[in-house]
């Protein structure tokens, strides 16, 4: 278990270096590369004071925990970026940073005291537990962690459907991520006042495999941050549009069977306000479905079942000439026809005639 725990320490220190080597990082970025920093120290933390290496460098003890205390304020930054587009609302506030001024003045005595005094209380915290003063020291280090797990989770709720989320292995993993990191410092809490044996090594453990997972995650889905971003996009955009109330299946499935089956564009006078009619929508709740949801315009979408359809008589019936069937499949002019035929196949209506036969 400690040489897991020392490997983690290493691998989370080489994180944040690629993080930080980075050309031109972004703000996420290094607000990752400081996580994983202080992450790895955490796990030095534990290393050190399992090995009883603490003896031979007594004043890195508890170095860790103003640290550890910033950990929950840049998770709730880090996933901020994906809520919150404008980058002026994702900053620092000086409350986010409290918890770690406030465990670094509480400390300050202790960093001060010398190497005996501080060997002394390691000694005395193996055999009889943390002391009631470093106990609530430690807890003030934890809670922000429960709270940018809060966030991350009602965000989630609030802008992310639970549809979405099933559908989606991306937003599962960030949800099992964080839900993991929230589950060991809960362990790590209940270690603490409770002294189970070997708490520390415990959770360090749990967090390696954390780590480890992280490491496996990004090679293998090197986009996911990306895609976990384009998915919350597309869910704001759901939130704030005129379809919220509606099915998109139930949409797709009355568009297919209004243009597939009672092959509405045949009529020349279609347009958006019969279509929307057709479908029990207004036209403006159509052309955002039809832009957002479809990508093609009320034009595009029926110009397109229209060529389909024009081509189809191209084939089945040769005797027919041009001009008819630019009408039958609803062009109101000849001209019409050739233009979108041209831009929808790449070749005029004739060319295409011309290459059937061959």
């Amino acid at each position: 278990m400690i040489q897991l725990i020392a490997f983690s320490a290493g691998l989370s220190f080489l994180f944040a270096i690629g993080e930080f080597l980075r050309t031109n990082a972004s703000r996420q970025a290094k607000v990752q590369g400081l996580l994983f920093l202080f992450v790895a120290f955490f796990q030095t933390h534990t290393y050190l004071a399992s090995t009883k290496l603490y003896q031979i460098y007594p004043h890195f003890y508890l170095v860790h925990l103003p640290f550890t205390a910033s950990i929950g304020s840049l998770l709730k930054q880090y996933f901020s970026e994906l809520w919150n587009e404008n980058p002026d609302k994702n900053r620092f506030s000086i409350w986010e940073l409290a918890p770690a001024v406030f465990v670094l003045i509480l400390m300050f005595p202790f960093y001060l005291s010398s190497a005996e005094t501080k060997i002394t209380i390691h000694n005395s915290y193996l055999q009889n537990g943390v002391p009631l003063k470093f106990q609530l020291i430690i807890l003030l280090a934890v809670l922000p962690i429960f709270y940018s797990a809060y966030y991350v989770f009602s965000h989630m709720v609030h802008y992310v459907r639970w549809e979405s989320f099933k559908k989606s292995a991306h937003l599962r993993l960030v949800g099992l991520v964080v839900g993991f990191g929230a589950l060991v410092s809960a362990i790590g809490v209940y270690t603490l006042f409770f002294h189970a044996k070997h708490g520390l090594e415990i959770v360090s453990f749990f967090l390696s495999c954390l780590i480890i997972s992280i490491y496996l995650l990004r090679q293998k889905s090197p986009e996911l941050w990306g895609e976990v971003q384009r998915i919350v996009i597309e869910e704001k955009k759901y939130q704030t549009s005129q379809l919220g109330s509606f099915n998109l299946e139930d949409l797709h499935n009355r568009l297919n069977f209004l243009m597939e089956t009672k092959k509405v564009y045949l009529d020349e006078t279609i347009n958006l306000e019969k279509l929307a009619k057709h479908m029990s929508l207004s036209e403006h709740q159509l052309s955002e479905f039809l832009n957002s949801y479809v990508k093609k315009s009320f034009f595009h979408l029926v110009n397109h079942y229209r060529i389909n359809e024009a081509k189809s008589l191209f084939a089945n019936h040769p005797e027919k000439n041009i001009l008819t069937i630019a009408y039958e499949v609803g062009f109101p002019s000849k001209s019409t026809f050739y233009d979108a035929f041209k831009r929808e196949i790449g070749q005029s209506p004739s060319e295409y005639r011309k290459n059937l036969k061959k």
